[in-house]
C-alpha cells in the first residue's frame, strides 16, 4: 500500500495514513494542517499547523484567533508522527510570495511533494521556487491552459511604468490594483528604479511593514493619505475599484495587475482602463516545466483547469489524475473555451497596394507628425510640451495645420463633424497581425506587455525589417482616415488598415493607432493645443478659445489664427454651433441663491444658505421659460433653403419636413435655438410620441398627421448677415419677436387655431421673476401645462456656445429620472427570451470620468424598440458572460424611480428602487448623462417623492 493515500474534500487535501491535511479549506479542530502561505483562500482557524515563519507573521496580522504552530525554517526536516505512518516533512520555497512554502514529505522510503501555490520564475519580493524529485506531486494548476502564457515580468513592469507616468502626465492619479499581500509587493520592487512617487493603500502598507521585519528592502513610500494622493501611484487591493476613496481623488485611472489579463475581457471586469498579466502562479509552460523537473510516478492536479492540465500531462507520458475539476476561472471572471492558435495568412503587400483607392500623395510627412508625439510624451513640463508643439504647427501648411492641431487633441476627427471610425481592438488586432505575419497568441503576447495597441503596434513593426519609406503625408493620412470611415463593416475596414499598417515605420504605427483609438495620452489637453496654437502664431489665447468654441473645430482656429483671422470667425448657416447649456439646481430657493449670487454678491456673502424663499433682496428680475419635453434643435434658413440639426449637431431635416418648409417662408435669414414639441392644438403630446418621428429617411405626410409638432423658439443666434452672440439675451429676444412676428410672440403659447401664420413657429412664452416665490408659482403653471419644469436666464446674458454657466439654470423637480447611459444587456424571458430587453445602465463619475452602475430595468419600452435595441447592442458586444452582454456606452435612457438608496451591489455605490425606463433620450450622447453628483443630491434630498 502506498504511504500517500490522497483524499480531497472541499478544496482541502488530506494524507490519511500520515495524518495531515495540506491547505485545507475548512476548519480543523482535530489534526495538524500544513499552511502553504497566507493568502486568505489558504488560512482557515485550525487547531495546528506547521508554517514558514513569514507565513506566520502575516497570518496573525490578517486573523484573529489562537492556534498551535509548528514555525519551520526553508530545508530543515521535521520529523512528524500524526498518523499511523511516521513522516519527515521539510518546506521548500514555493516563489509565490514572501514565505510561501512546499511541503516535501517523505514516509516508508515515498516521497511526496505538495506545492499549494507557486510561481517557477524567479520574483522580486519572494523567495526562488525550489523543485525537488518527489515519487508523488500534487500541484496547483491555475493557470493550466496553453493560452496562459506570461511576458518576461520585467518587460510587463516597463509596461505599468510607462502607464503610470502617461496617466501623471495626463493629471490622473494612477492606481494600480493587485493583491494587498504579495502582488503588491512585488510591484512596489518593481517600480523602485522608476522614479515614481509611492503612496500604499493602508492594508498594503501594514503588510509591507511586515516584510521588513524579516530584512525585506523596498523603494521609498508613504502610506495612504487622501490630502497628498493626487499626482501619486497608488498600490491598492482591487476592492478599492469603485470605492468613496477613488471618487474624493479626482481624475484616476486604473490598472488591474493578475494573470486573467490574458484574458482580452479582464479589464472590463475588473472596472479598470488597463490590465497587465502579472503574476504571482506559474504560466502554463511553468507548469509543464516544473513537473518535468520533479520527475514524479503519479500526479493529482489541483484547482484552476486540473482535468485539462492533467490530460496534458498525459499525453506526455506522465500519469496524472485531477483531484479538483472546479474552475477558478468562472469565479471572478468567464473566459471562452480556449481556441487553436491557427497562424493567419498573411496578405503580401502587392495584394494590399491594390486594396488602397489613391496614392499618398507627397506633402509634410506623417512621421515628423509622430516624432513630435513622441518628443512631448517624454517630457512633463507643459511650458515644454507647448514649445515643442508650437515649434511643429508654426511652418505647417493651412491643411496639415487643420489636421494635425486636431489629432492632437486625440480626435481623428473634428467633434462637430459627428464622425465616428467604428473601429474595434479585434479589427486592429487582426490588421496588425496580417501586416506583419503574426498570429493571435504572438499579438497577444506582445499586446499584454503594454496593455496598449499603439505601444503593442509598435513593438510588433520594430520586429520587421527597416523600412526604406514611411506612411505618408499628413494629407493622405487625412485621406486614409477617411476611407476607413466611409468603408462598410470589416471587410471594408481591414484591408485598408492592414496595408496602412504595412506601409508604416513603428512609430508611425504607434501614433496612427493613438489616433485611430482616440486616445493620444501623450500629457496634452485640448487646453495644451489652444495654448500651443497661441503662442505659434502670436495669438491671443482667449481668442483661440473663443473661435474653437463657436467653430467646433480646433484645426480651423488653428488656420484662422496662422492668417491673423481670429476675427473673422463668425456663425455660419447651416453649420451647427454648440448649444449654450442650462445648470441644474434643485429648488426655487437653490435657483433664487444663484441668481443673488452672480448679480449682488455682497447680497449673499453669508457662508450659510438662505432660510427661505422671501428674504430682502436687490431689485432683480430674471426671465422664466418652461423647459419643454421635446427636442432641442436649431432652425438655419437663407433664403429658399432651410436645414434643422440636433442637440448633437446632426441634420435632422427630414424627419421634420414641415418645420423646414414653414421656415423657408419667413421674411428673414437666421439660426434659431429651441425645443420641437409634439403638439395637437394645445395639447402637449408624450415625448415617446415625438421620438417616432425621429431616425425617418424620408419625409411622412402621415406621420404629419399623427404627430404634430411645433418649434418653441427661445433664442436668435443670427440673422440676416448679423451674429448675434455677443449681444444680450434681451436684445437678442426682441429681434426673435420681430422675426416671427409681434402677433405671434402676444399670443403665445396659447394660439388658436385661428393664429395667423406660422403657427408651427412660435416664441417661447417668458415671464419675469423676482422671488423665490415666484418662480415657484412659474414652476407649479409650468407643470400645469404638461411641461418639464423651468429655465431661467439673466435677460444681460450672452449666448455661450457650449458652455453650462450660471447665467441660465434649469429647475426640473417633477419626478425623480436620471438620464444613464447602458453598459450591458440581458435576454429576457417569457416571450422576450429571444430579445435583448434587461438592460444595466450607469452615470458618469464626474472626478474620474468612469461609468459607474446604478441600476438595472426591463419596464417602460415597446417590443418595437427593444427588439431594434436588440440589434443594436449585438453589434456593439465588448465581452460576453451567459446572458449577459457588457456592451459599448452609446445608448442613453431616462430612468424614472421610487428611491436612491445605498447598495455594494453597483459600483456607483447606489441602487434605484423600482426603476422604470421612461425613454429613449436619443438626443443625448454619452457626454450628457447625468452624473454621480446628481445623484447623490436627489439620494439626500426627498428622492424620489412627487413634488
Amino acid at each position: 500500500m502506498s504511504a500517500f493515500k490522497v483524499h480531497f474534500r472541499k478544496g482541502g487535501v488530506f494524507l490519511p495514513r500520515v495524518g495531515l491535511w495540506l491547505d485545507s479549506h475548512e476548519p480543523q479542530p482535530a489534526g495538524t494542517v500544513f499552511i502553504s502561505h497566507a493568502h486568505s483562500d489558504h488560512t482557515e482557524l485550525h487547531r495546528e499547523i506547521i508554517v514558514s515563519a513569514p507565513t506566520s507573521q502575516l497570518m496573525r496580522a490578517r486573523m484573529s484567533g489562537e492556534w498551535m504552530e509548528h514555525v519551520l525554517p526553508f530545508g530543515q526536516p521535521w520529523n512528524f508522527s500524526g498518523g499511523e505512518l511516521n513522516s519527515q516533512i521539510t518546506l521548500l520555497p514555493a516563489g509565490h510570495i514572501f514565505g510561501s512554502a512546499m511541503a516535501w514529505i517523505k514516509a516508508e522510503n515515498e516521497s511526496l511533494l505538495y506545492t499549494g501555490d507557486f510561481k517557477l520564475r524567479p520574483g522580486l519580493s519572494a523567495e526562488k521556487c525550489e523543485p525537488r524529485h518527489a515519487d508523488v506531486l500534487i500541484m496547483e494548476t491555475t493557470y493550466g491552459r496553453p493560452q496562459y502564457r506570461f511576458p518576461p515580468s520585467d518587460e510587463v513592469i516597463q509596461g505599468v511604468i510607462r502607464f503610470c507616468r502617461e496617466a501623471l502626465d495626463n493629471e490622473e492619479t494612477p492606481v494600480l490594483l493587485g493583491y494587498s499581500l504579495g502582488k503588491s509587493q512585488e510591484l512596489l520592487c518593481g517600480l523602485g528604479d522608476a522614479g515614481l512617487p509611492i503612496m500604499l493603500h493602508g492594508t498594503v502598507h501594514k503588510l509591507t511593514k511586515i516584510y521588513e521585519q524579516f530584512g525585506r528592502c523596498f523603494p521609498p513610500y508613504e502610506k495612504y493619505d487622501a490630502d497628498s494622493a493626487r499626482g501619486k501611484v497608488l498600490l491598492c487591493p482591487p476592492n478599492v475599484a469603485g470605492s468613496a476613496m477613488l471618487r474624493n481623488l479626482g481624475r484616476t485611472r486604473a490598472a488591474v495587475l493578475t494573470g486573467w489579463a490574458v484574458d482580452p475581457n479582464c479589464r472590463f471586469r475588473y472596472q479598470a482602463h488597463a490590465a497587465f498579466p502579472l503574476s504571482d502562479h506559474a504560466d502554463f509552460p511553468d507548469l509543464v516545466e516544473f513537473v518535468k523537473q520533479v520527475r514524479p510516478k503519479k500526479v493529482y492536479t489541483l484547482h484552476g483547469f486540473a482535468a485539462e492540465f492533467a490530460q496534458t500531462l498525459r499525453d506526455l507520458g506522465f500519469d496524472a489524475q485531477p483531484l479538483s475539476e472546479q474552475d477558478q476561472l468562472a469565479l471572478p471572471l468567464n473566459l471562452a473555451p480556449a481556441k487553436p492558435n491557427n497562424r493567419k495568412k498573411s496578405v503580401a503587400p502587392a495584394e494590399l497596394k491594390e486594396t488602397a483607392t489613391t496614392p499618398f500623395p507627397p506633402g509634410e510627412p506623417f512621421h515628423r507628425f509622430a516624432e513630435t508625439c513622441a518628443r512631448i510624451a517624454t517630457t512633463t513640463k507643459k511650458l515644454e510640451k507647448t514649445a515643442i508643439l508650437a515649434e511643429y504647427l508654426k511652418p505647417l501648411q493651412p491643411q496639415s495645420l487643420a489636421a494635425a492641431s486636431v489629432w492632437f487633441t486625440g480626435n481623428p476627427f473634428p467633434p462637430s463633424q459627428n464622425k465616428t471610425l467604428q473601429l474595434g481592438w479585434a479589427l486592429i488586432r487582426d490588421a496588425l497581425c496580417g501586416a506583419a505575419n503574426l498570429d493571435q497568441a504572438e499579438f497577444g503576447q506582445i499586446y499584454l506587455k503594454h496593455s496598449d495597441l499603439g505601444e503593442a503596434s509598435f513593438e510588433i513593426l520594430s520586429r520587421l525589417p527597416e523600412k526604406d519609406t514611411c506612411f505618408g503625408s499628413i494629407s493622405s493620412t487625412e485621406q486614409f482616415l477617411e476611407q476607413i470611415l466611409t468603408a462598410r463593416g470589416p471587410t471594408g475596414k481591414l484591408p485598408l488598415l492592414t496595408s496602412a499598417f504595412v506601409c508604416c515605420t513603428p512609430i508611425e504605427a504607434k501614433f496612427l493607432t493613438k489616433i485611430l483609438t482616440g486616445d493620444l495620452r501623450i500629457g496634452l489637453k485640448e487646453g495644451l493645443v489652444e495654448e500651443a496654437i497661441a503662442k505659434a502664431f502670436d495669438a491671443p489665447l482667449d481668442h483661440i478659445k473663443r473661435v474653437n468654441l463657436l467653430v467646433g473645430n480646433i484645426g480651423e482656429a488653428a488656420v484662422l489664427a496662422a492668417h491673423k483671422q481670429l476675427p473673422s470667425a463668425t456663425l455660419l448657416p447651416f453649420r451647427a454651433v454648440k448649444y449654450m447649456l442650462a445648470s441644474p439646481e434643485e429648488t426655487a430657493a437653490d435657483i433664487w441663491n444663484r441668481v443673488l449670487a452672480w448679480h449682488a454678491p455682497e447680497a449673499n456673502s453669508s457662508a450659510e444658505p438662505l432660510p427661505n424663499l422671501d428674504l430682502p433682496k436687490p431689485q432683480i428680475t430674471v426671465w422664466v421659460e418652461d423647459k419643454y419635453d421635446g427636442i432641442r434643435a436649431q432652425i438655419h434658413r437663407v433664403g429658399k433653403t432651410a436645414a434643422i440639426f440636433s442637440r448633437d449637431l446632426k441634420e435632422i431635416t427630414r424627419s421634420f419636413e414641415e418645420l423646414a418648409e414653414t421656415a423657408r417662408l419667413l421674411p428673414d435669414d437666421f439660426i434659431l435655438d429651441g425645443e420641437i414639441v409634439a403638439m395637437r392644438g394645445e395639447e402637449i403630446l408624450p415625448y415617446a410620441e415625438l421620438q417616432r418621428r425621429l431616425g425617418r429617411r424620408e419625409a411622412d405626410l402621415f406621420m404629419r398627421e399623427q404627430i404634430p409638432v411645433q418649434f418653441i423658439a427661445f433664442d436668435l443666434l443670427w440673422r440676416n448677415g448679423q451674429n448675434l452672440l455677443e449681444k444680450p439675451l434681451s436684445d437678442r429676444r426682441a429681434q426673435l419677436e420681430s422675426t416671427l412676428g409681434r402677433d405671434a410672440f402676444q399670443r403665445a403659447p396659447n394660439i388658436s387655431s385661428g393664429a395667423p401664420e406660422p403657427q408651427s413657429f412660435r416664441p417661447a412664452q417668458i415671464t419675469n421673476a423676482s422671488s423665490g416665490l415666484e418662480i415657484e408659482a412659474a414652476f407649479t403653471a409650468a407643470r400645469a401645462r404638461n411641461n418639464e419644469g423651468l429655465i431661467i436666464k439673466d435677460p444681460a446674458s450672452v449666448y455661450v456656445p457650449g458652455r453650462r454657466g450660471l447665467a441660465w439654470l434649469k429647475l426640473k423637480k417633477a419626478y425623480a429620472t436620471l438620464d444613464c447611459v447602458v453598459v450591458g444587456a440581458e435576454y429576457g424571458h417569457g416571450k422576450r427570451r429571444s430579445v435583448l430587453s434587461d438592460y444595466t445602465f450607469a452615470v458618469r463619475d464626474e472626478n474620474s470620468g468612469e461609468l459607474k452602475t446604478i441600476g438595472k430595468a426591463f419596464t417602460g419600452l415597446t417590443d418595437v424598440e427593444i427588439a431594434r435595441l436588440t440589434q443594436h447592442f449585438l453589434k456593439r458586444v465588448v465581452f460576453q458572460r451567459g446572458r449577459y452582454f457588457a456592451v459599448e456606452p452609446d445608448t442613453v435612457l431616462e430612468i424614472a424611480f421610487d428611491l436612491l438608496q445605498p447598495s455594494p451591489r453597483h459600483t456607483s455605490g447606489l441602487a434605484m428602487r423600482f426603476p422604470r425606463i421612461v425613454r429613449i433620450r436619443t438626443d443625448k450622447t454619452l457626454a450628457e448623462i447625468d452624473t454621480l453628483a446628481t445623484a447623490r443630491k436627489i439620494a439626500d434630498s426627498k428622492n424620489g417623492e412627487k413634488v
